[in-house]
């Protein structure tokens, strides 16, 4: 995750404050260069930093605020519930989108200092324009922009410091009204004498704000004097409608004739009824309707750049703040039913695109949309199908980029992947900064194996937006095909940079070091995506495989079972535990497993072979044979396919056909030795011992140490009769292994023949001793016996 965070227990602190001024160039933590001072407020000094440590020399600009340390006993709780808040919001900012995100905080130089990101934008002091009065539509925005800021620092549990209209700002990425602060007091009894709640406060500044907007007064005419608040309504010559006036009149309230508002959800309530209101009025003025309608648009919009980019909970809010605007905005559900879909919500998605064609049934892009969301989540494969088609009909003559795209994905999904690419090329051309375009295009030239064509779309998205974490995941995962392993790590870092909250990408970067062999970095990424997902199946698998290959069999299995749990149609999880049930000896768990695989994925033909070996070593040789033959069918060169069902043909005397496998493993596989040795023994089986020796020699050929060659080779001389060559063999075999018995026993046998006795019984003795070692007393006792016998000549 990006950022150095510390917990409570870390922090060495002192009561004693200090009034140090950190120099320009200066660095704290070993990481966070400042850069300039950004200003001072009382006990908070503000510098603009650049991190030192960010991934790939981005250098990231951030925002430290240093904080004088409040002059009170460490040991007190007012101190315990600072740090609190400071630890609070380093948890939860993330995921907030009005406020910034916390990196870290720290104590040095016995100040305390908060990390935040840097958001560039407009102050919003400078919208308030003297004797230029706001209209009432864009006055609820702002009072809505405002309330949803409040929102957000109530769920951070802080102590907060006042909201001020100097640290509000319109983003410029997507011109959203943030605050630039931090909900954090560290003075203790800074606001203690306040009479008001931190609520009713910051509601009270919103209303200031909001009444001097509508009465076209400055910044600095804030806060504002008795007489402005007496006289504002005769100023806001644009705000006439009563329930508009009463919420401001509420957000000032400074007597008991007016009820204040308690409540930051029931004023926000009160401002999104009155924008509804606004909307269906049908005796609005036609400057109200139209500001509505460019809010409606600017909402859409800022929603459509999200989720270009990837950030779908920002888009789906975005969506969600125009649908409250207009609930029969077709564009807005079109585009949170994409979002919907792209975080895996398929059926919200499918309701918002459903929704759309109700509304319109000649939306195009709502069919392909309404399919993606059946596809993906398992609905009718045929009314997915039919979408895509009436989707792709409707869209016969694209007019906008982004419709070219949704007839590309369309297309993609049926299977025409050169009409995708062309409309994707379209929609550039149309559009060469349309980054999804990009993003889906790169996506099917990966799946089509053109990688470099790939790396190239994912790397002009970056050049576009140099701030996108999802392309930099998905260019991390062409590098990962194309085994550039550090340049894919240093891209998965970067989207985790940019979005230290991107699940998916601590999930795919522990691919890329489990390819790098680097296994414990791999099981620390899979914990951490699990860390922010508990539901993610495809994680705990993946660790699962991990601790498989490092022989932690029981944590493997423990992982499949939670993949499992949570995904009950997880092909790969059923698969992965019939592997790891195999190698703890339950076998026919395991060929439940492979069953299971195949009941969900009828090609998925690794399972078949598997279940093969695993029905093979239960003696279910017919079983086996089958399994191994509906492999071959999907994969006709797998050599060991063929090789393990001669082995079982062999083993129900089916020669022929064990024998027209081996064929067929040999031609495709020409060095395969263990086929010629498998060849030999067949061959020997049935008697013909020069054919047998000509394949164990061609195997000994190819593996000079093949021990068991030599010894089979041993076997088949010594049938025909050549017994000196068959001594050769089993001395081979003894130089190359001193305690193969069999090796031993044979050239006993051998030496008997030849006459020669005192060779015999010392290579008999031999061999009774090694079978004993092994624990094969029938062996020794028929060697004894065999001993015995000779000695009596």
């Amino acid at each position: 995750m990006y950022g150095g965070r510390r917990t409570l227990d870390n922090l060495q602190v002192s009561g004693r404050s200090v009034s140090i001024v950190n120099p320009i160039g200066s660095t704290l933590q070993g990481r966070y260069q400042i850069l300039e001072r950004l200003g001072n407020d009382g006990a908070v000094t503000t510098y603009l930093a650049s991190d030192l440590q960010v991934p790939g020399n981005l250098q990231l600009k951030c925002v430290v605020h240093r904080y004088e340390l409040p002059d009170v006993p460490q040991t007190t709780d007012r101190w315990d519930r600072t740090l609190l808040s400071a630890q609070m919001l380093d948890r939860i900012s993330d995921k907030l989108d009005r406020l910034p995100t916390v990196y870290a905080y720290f104590v040095e130089d016995e100040a305390f200092y908060l990390v935040r990101e840097f958001i560039q934008g407009v102050p919003l002091a400078q919208e308030l324009i003297p004797e230029q009065p706001w209209t009432e539509s864009r006055l609820v925005m702002l009072l809505i922009d405002l309330l949803e800021i409040l929102q957000e620092i109530d769920r951070c549990e802080v102590i907060p410091a006042p909201l001020a209209l100097d640290r509000l700002i319109r983003r410029n990425v997507d011109r959203k009204l943030v605050s630039v602060d931090l909900p954090l007091v560290m003075s203790i009894s800074q606001y203690s004498a306040d009479t008001l709640s931190p609520t009713q406060r910051d509601l009270r500044t919103i209303g200031e704000i909001a009444i001097a907007a509508a009465s076209g007064l400055a910044s600095t005419d804030l806060p504002l004097t008795a007489s402005h608040k007496a006289q504002w309504q005769q100023l806001a010559t644009n705000i006439r409608h009563p329930e508009l006036i009463a919420i401001l009149e509420r957000l000032t309230a400074d007597d008991s004739n007016v009820e204040a508002y308690l409540s930051i959800a029931v004023a926000l309530q009160a401002v999104v009824k009155v924008m509804s209101k606004l909307l269906t009025q049908q005796q609005q003025p036609t400057n109200n309707r139209a500001e509505i309608a460019k809010h409606l648009r600017m909402l859409v919009e800022r929603g459509d750049r999200f989720y270009e980019t990837g950030d779908c909970q920002h888009a789906i809010a975005a969506y969600d703040r125009a649908l409250s605007v207009d609930s029969k905005s077709i564009d807005a559900l079109c585009g949170r039913g994409n979002a919907r879909r792209y975080i895996g919500d398929y059926q919200g998605s499918w309701d918002d695109f459903n929704t759309a064609i109700d509304l319109d049934p000649q939306r195009g892009v709502a069919y392909i949309g309404r399919a993606l969301s059946s596809r993906f989540g398992q609905h009718l494969e045929a009314s997915a199908t039919g979408d895509f088609e009436r989707g792709q009909e409707l869209l016969a003559q694209p007019q906008a980029p982004i419709e070219y795209v949704m007839l590309g994905t369309a297309k993609a999904q049926l299977g025409d992947s050169d009409g995708a690419i062309g409309d994707y090329t379209t929609a550039i051309s149309l559009n060469p900064r349309l980054v999804v375009a990009y993003n889906n295009r790169g996506n099917l030239r990966q799946y089509l194996g053109d990688l470099d064509g790939a790396l190239a779309d994912f790397s002009t998205v970056l050049a576009i937006d140099s701030h996108s974490p999802i392309a930099y995941n998905n260019r991390a995962i062409v590098y990962t095909h194309l085994t550039r392993y550090d340049e894919a790590i240093a891209d998965y870092s970067r989207a985790l940079a940019l979005q230290p909250n991107f699940t998916s990408v601590y999930n795919n970067r522990a691919n890329a070091y489990c390819q790098m062999g680097d296994y414990p970095a791999a099981i620390a990424d899979y914990t951490k995506s699990i860390e922010f997902d508990p539901n993610f199946a495809v994680a705990y698998s993946n660790r699962g495989n991990i601790y498989r290959i490092q022989g932690n069999l029981p944590a493997a299995l423990a992982d499949y079972d939670l993949a499992i749990g949570l995904d009950p149609n997880l092909i790969i999880a059923y698969y992965n535990r019939g592997i790891c049930r195999r190698q703890l000896g339950n076998h026919q768990a395991a060929i439940d497993d492979y069953t299971k695989t195949l009941a969900l994925d009828p090609q998925y033909y690794y399972a078949y072979y598997h279940r093969a070996n695993a029905r093979q070593y239960l003696g279910d040789k017919r079983g086996a044979i089958a399994d191994f033959t509906q492999t071959i069918h999907f994969d006709p060169e797998r050599v060991n396919a063929y090789y393990n069902r001669a082995v079982t043909r062999s083993e129900i005397d089916d020669i022929q056909g064990a024998m027209e496998d081996l064929d067929v493993a040999i031609q495709l596989q020409p060095t395969f030795s263990l086929a010629y040795y498998q060849r030999g023994l067949i061959l020997a089986s049935i008697g013909e011992h020069r054919s047998a020796l000509a394949n164990f020699q061609r195997a000994i050929d190819l593996q000079p140490t093949y021990l068991n060659a030599y010894y089979q080779r041993g076997i088949s001389h010594q049938s025909l009769g050549d017994l000196m060559e068959a001594i050769a063999d089993f001395s081979y075999c003894l130089n190359l292994d001193p305690n193969y018995a069999p090796a031993s026993y044979q050239r006993g046998k051998v030496n008997l023949q030849l006459g020669d006795r005192a060779g015999a019984i010392a290579d008999y003795h031999k061999a009774a001793n090694l079978y004993l070692d092994r624990g094969d007393s029938k062996t020794y006792q028929q060697i004894l016996q065999i001993l015995d016998r000779i000695s009596k000549f």
